[in-house]
């Protein structure tokens, strides 16, 4: 899996999630940035339906910033599916354009994959508190590889495709051993670092209640 660093632990006291933020991941000097949430942006943006402690579904329609060395430099807006219950737990994004502004650099490459985010979708599906989790990345990156990433009992599975050329790749990983290259038919002879940078930081993802049902979480001030 890539090294990048993933960040976005809240760093205030607010029971409602994003308010303290940020929430994001990053890639280098890189970062997909979540826009800082509002009770406004969240009434307008995000529902929620569900019955504790069973059920949970937020569904959203999240504006995420890529920025550059800290400089916001276009981002793009993100269709949101979590459903958690207490066996499972689901997570669906849904990249749209890419959104250009001023600073916005001519060359696209130097945002890495960040750049090339557009129409690319993501699922995660996580068994019984992460003992099985399975993850599919599709059209990420400047030629709109596929990932697809299973783990299950300390073994990672991970097959790459480059469905344009209709090539692949897969490794398999036990424990912290070095990853076993399975087979290869890609135009060069290694394989792409799976890029779960990409994955946007969502505290919805975790949050298993409305907060404004608990904590008076919607009484916080700002």
């Amino acid at each position: 899996m890539s090294s990048a660093h993933a960040a976005g632990e809240s760093g205030g006291t607010s029971p409602v999630p994003g308010w303290d933020g940020p929430y994001e991941t990053c890639d280098g000097v890189v970062c997909l940035v979540m826009e800082p949430l509002t009770r406004e942006s969240v009434g307008r943006d995000w529902s929620y339906e569900g019955i504790r402690p069973w059920i949970t579904d937020w569904k959203g329609d999240q504006l995420y910033n890529v920025t550059l060395n800290g400089d916001e430099v276009g981002g793009y807006n993100i269709k949101i599916e979590d459903f958690w219950n207490s066996f499972y737990s689901t997570s669906a994004y849904q990249f749209g354009d890419f959104i250009p502004n001023a600073d916005t650099p001519e060359d696209l490459s130097v945002l890495g994959n960040f750049g090339y985010l557009a129409g690319a979708s993501m699922y995660t599906i996580n068994l019984f508190d992460g003992a099985f989790t399975n993850v599919t990345l599709n059209g990420v990156g400047p030629h709109d590889l596929n990932y697809w990433i299973m783990s299950a009992a300390g073994t990672t599975y991970s097959v790459v495709t480059d469905p344009l050329n209709g090539v692949s790749a897969g490794l398999i990983q036990f424990g912290e051993e070095a990853p076993q290259q399975l087979w290869n038919s890609l135009f060069h002879s290694w394989t792409p670092e799976i890029p779960d940078y990409v994955i946007p930081n969502d505290p919805f993802a975790v949050l298993d209640f409305n907060p404004c049902d608990f904590l008076g979480g919607c009484d916080v001030p700002l």
